[in-house]
């Protein structure tokens, strides 16, 4: 069978990864499948107020902490192109001029020389992610005829990736708010648009006693009002739309 097709299949094993580093293991099968040595993830912080990604990756932890360092993120012309668009990259040395070529022969020199790289945002979450794919091979007609074929392949493998790894963020940060069944009960009702009244009435329960709770929820939440608690529980996944 067709390396790629392989990996198509394997998707679906992707999304039952119950923790981060089974979903690193299961990306870095599905890359090496298709003929990458090399896989990073980059995912936005899930807080407004939290500038910065969470990237995880197979890079050699030297060439990570350098990066980290000298602070190539905003000079890195894949991660620039990713920010603007989501049309899939091959790059190479070509696309490192400059300044970024240091960065670009340092890779290079631990075997990561070329590859393609993606972003998305996802639909229920809208967090940007970019993917990039590599192996040490040098760039040439040939390659780029195969780094083509491969592009919708690793499309594919970031759209799992980016939901697994928001599906274990979720389950994680659900479990960490601890909403009692009542409370749940409450959000669920205000996201329908349910006045206090109203769930103290499906609830039969006195409308101070729903405040109380809406009161609780905004505290668990770190938010500030029944309106900003609703959108936080949707992104958490604690409700469903």
């Amino acid at each position: 069978m067709c390396p790629q097709k392989e990996v198509v299949r394997a998707l679906p094993d992707l999304l039952a990864a119950q923790t981060i580093d089974q979903v690193k293991d299961r990306v870095q099968r599905s890359v090496s499948a298709i003929g990458f040595d090399f896989f990073l993830i980059g995912l936005e912080s899930p807080s407004p107020g939290c500038a910065g990604y969470g990237v995880q990756t197979n890079y050699p932890r030297d060439c990570v902490e350098r990066y980290s360092r000298l602070q190539w993120l905003a000079r890195d012309p894949v991660v620039r192109h990713c920010r603007r668009s989501p049309v899939p990259m091959i790059w190479h040395r070509q696309h490192f001029p400059g300044e970024a070529r240091e960065l670009y022969e340092e890779s290079a020199a631990h075997g990561i020389a070329t590859g393609v790289a993606t972003a998305l945002r996802g639909a229920r979450h809208s967090r940007a992610m970019m993917i990039s794919v590599a192996n040490g091979a040098d760039y040439d007609t040939r390659l780029q005829s195969w780094l083509t074929e491969t592009m919708p392949t690793v499309q594919l493998l970031a759209s799992y990736a980016y939901e697994a790894i928001v599906r274990i963020e979720e389950a994680g940060a659900a479990a960490d708010v601890g909403l009692t069944p009542r409370e749940g009960e409450c959000l669920h009702w205000a996201a329908a648009g349910k006045t206090s009244w109203e769930i103290s009435r499906i609830l039969g329960c006195s409308e101070a006693t729903a405040n109380f709770h809406f009161r609780n929820i905004i505290h668990k939440l770190g938010v500030s009002n029944r309106r900003q608690a609703v959108a936080r529980a949707l992104s958490l996944g604690l409700i469903r739309p």
